[in-house]
């Protein structure tokens, strides 16, 4: 499916009545009245019903394109209608290289990109799409030594470093594992960077509540420069997100419907958090930020996927005329798309249904990288997570995502609910990780990672320091940092004294933290990773 992006004239079908649009993470909440023919949706939607605000951390569980319509060019929105914006010519190479969507990379194993043979879904097209396979395919699981690639990886030159004026720094040895990153972040700090040092973070519920990883985000931020939240959820009334208001209205569901499995679910699309949100009816989301970027310009970055050529999407930002994306029946099916609009850092993004069934896959939001590039960190945390979740989604798809946001540092936090898979060998994490780490070193072949132990939990004693160790032979062995959570907390207990305390820093579960906990967690981390960094 394709899709057509009209103006502020484009035709909305009559939604009907939104109810009340409660809104998570603090604010009052918004209610929206229906939308006629012809007439612009509401920007940041206008009202006066309310219901009170909450903003409590999900309640997971362990275990188990075309061009944009004149009306918005002219108006001075930035429309990228495309499925691949990439960022980089490693992003351009693998978005080519990779196999269409819904189909799985060619390749010995699970696959690799190969020299960036350019197919139909290559930048510009409109969908993440036909591209053939690379020729250079290689088996997955390829270990990486700490100053190079794994086998396989698409080679991409000094694509690592655009954006970046001549002149940028070198990786210094001394900086071990965080090479690459402490330099582009040196770049970031002295002027000579000209694009956002991205990071990257993959876990589990103790991330996907952004305390902990909005602890890290905070600090590197302090430091190198704000530049937005990165990615976030639209449409997920159970979420919370560190500096964004996140409002939704209607019905909604998710898909996959148990979005933790690592059994490969449909298709396997599901964007880049792995979790796709169906709006039912007139049902509406919204976003906006609630800790101010230091550009007047902020760009908002909707992920949606058309399957029916009834479904269609109204994307407003404030201030901006609002746009619609329709499907049409000139491109595949089941395509992931962008729609990119650049507009008042200040401003609401507003995103509803007109028609059929859309999936929404979540935006990114980020400060203007021309007046001041910053620090971004996205927040992929699922609840119930495991390293085998990603390696159940569809490779392909993920890895043009993936290309889209070109990371400096994944940081992979998983392992707390693997430790209470009593019936698995721990050395299985480790060869799983592994394989997560080398479908991302197939599109970033320079990127660094940082790999975090598993917290202490009160019914698996004996095992966290198994699996903790079986992570840190993976880190060793893939060139990764390693950050021991289970010491830093204080080892074997010290999830039960932190109950104890007064406040606690851990929940009542004796597996989660508390916002205290995880906020200490996340200040200790940027400490630890960036005591090595030298200007």
């Amino acid at each position: 499916m394709g899709a057509v992006v009209l103006g502020a004239l484009g035709a909305l079908g009559a939604l009907g009545a939104l109810g009340a649009l409660a809104v998570i993470g603090g604010g009052v909440a918004l209610g929206c009245s229906a939308v006629s023919e012809r007439q612009a949706a509401p920007e940041g939607g206008a009202g006066k019903s309310a219901q009170a605000a909450t903003s409590a951390a999900p309640s997971g569980s362990t275990g188990a394109g075309a061009s944009a319509g004149e009306a918005a060019s002219t108006a001075g929105a930035e429309v990228v209608p495309v499925a691949m914006r990439a960022t980089s010519a490693t992003a351009q190479a693998s978005a080519g290289a990779m196999a269409a969507v819904g189909g799985e990379p060619a390749g010995a194993g699970a696959g690799a990109a190969g020299q960036g043979a350019a197919g139909q879904g290559a930048v510009g097209q409109g969908a993440v799409g036909q591209g053939a396979a690379g020729q250079g395919a290689a088996g997955a699981g390829a270990a990486r030594t700490p100053g190079g690639a794994g086998a396989g990886a698409t080679s991409a030159g000094d694509a690592f470093y655009e954006g970046i004026e001549k002149g940028a720094s070198t990786p210094r040895p001394e900086d071990g594992p965080y090479a690459r990153f402490f330099a582009a972040l040196r770049d970031l700090e002295q002027g000579r960077r000209k694009s956002h040092v991205r990071v990257m973070w993959l876990g589990d519920s103790h991330g996907a509540s952004d305390f902990w990883s909005g602890a890290l985000r905070s600090e590197l931020q302090k430091k190198f420069g704000v530049a937005g939240p990165g990615f976030v959820h639209l449409g997920y009334s159970a979420y919370r997100h560190d500096g964004v208001k996140h409002g939704v209205g209607g019905k909604w569901r998710m898909r996959p419907k148990g979005p933790s499995t690592s059994v490969k679910t449909g298709d396997g699309v599901f964007g880049l958090g792995g979790i796709l949100f169906i709006p039912e009816g007139g049902s509406m989301a919204q976003l906006s930020l609630t800790e101010p970027v230091p550009t007047a310009k902020a760009t908002f970055d909707v992920c949606y996927r058309l399957t029916a050529p009834q479904d269609q999407v109204q994307v407003t930002v404030t201030g901006l005329p609002p746009v619609m994306v329709k499907a049409t029946p000139d491109e595949p099916p089941g395509a992931v798309r962008h729609l990119v609009l650049t507009g008042d850092a200040t401003a609401t993004l507003s995103v509803s249904v007109a028609g059929g069934v859309p999936e929404l896959c979540g935006a990114v939001i980020e400060a203007d990288a021309k007046e001041r590039p910053g620090v971004v960190l996205d927040t992929l945390g699922i609840n119930g997570a495991r390293f085998g979740t990603p390696l159940a989604w569809n490779e392909a798809s993920w890895a043009a995502e993936l290309a889209r946001r070109a990371p400096s540092l994944v940081v992979l936090e998983y392992g707390t609910n693997e430790a209470g898979d009593f019936a698995a060998n721990p050395a299985m994490y480790g060869r799983q990780m592994t394989q997560v780490l080398a479908r991302i070193r197939r599109v970033h072949p320079e990127v660094e990672c940082l790999a975090l132990a598993p917290t202490d939990r009160n019914d698996t004693p004996d095992r966290t320091p198994l699996v903790r160790d079986a992570i840190k032979d993976a880190a060793r062995t893939n060139g990764c940092g390693f950050w021991d959570t289970y010491e830093r907390m204080g080892g074997k207990g010290s999830i039960s004294a932190w109950g104890r305390e007064k406040p606690p820093r851990a929940a009542k579960d004796g597996v989660h933290l508390a916002s205290r906990g995880y906020r200490e967690l996340g200040t200790k981390l940027a400490e630890d990773v960036l005591r090595g960094y030298r200007p």
